[in-house]
């Protein structure tokens, strides 16, 4: 499925509404960026018992990372550590309506790569950390 006009209803929403912003005191933060845009986030996670009980933002970025990340945030709140670390870009582009064109899956897909990277190495005592995603450190 290719997305054709990316700025559909469901980004447009999430982009003027966007879901789960702010910041959790205490909670792991990791730092995401888009080498190829700018774009940059600061997402909080709160884990317990291997499961996300919380997640928030705060990001500067385009209207589709932003809306991209208020839609995941959405969808992994209340998962297992494990079935958020099992999500592929393909269910992501799902979860957003639609693939969009190569230039713009950075834009949706860097906050997910960067939760990705941190959950496999989830520190136990130092709750905060600094990673790139996965695919820019290439």
């Amino acid at each position: 499925m290719r997305m054709n006009d990316i700025y559909q209803e469901l980004i447009m929403e999430h982009a003027r509404n966007p879901r789960n912003v702010g910041v959790i005191r205490g909670a792991k933060k990791i730092l995401a960026k888009n080498p190829f845009c700018g774009d940059e986030a600061e997402i909080y996670l709160k884990i317990k018992n291997n499961k996300v009980i919380d997640i928030k933002y705060q990001i500067q970025g385009c209207i589709l990372s932003r809306a991209s990340l208020s839609i995941f945030s959405e969808y992994i709140k209340g998962k297992s550590t494990s079935a958020v670390s099992k999500i592929k870009d393909e269910d992501i582009f799902k979860m957003i309506g639609g693939t969009p064109s190569p230039s713009r899956q950075k834009c949706v897909l860097f906050g997910c790569e960067a939760i990705h990277a941190n959950l496999d190495t989830w520190p136990k005592k130092n709750p905060s950390t600094r990673l790139m995603t996965r695919r820019s450190q290439k």
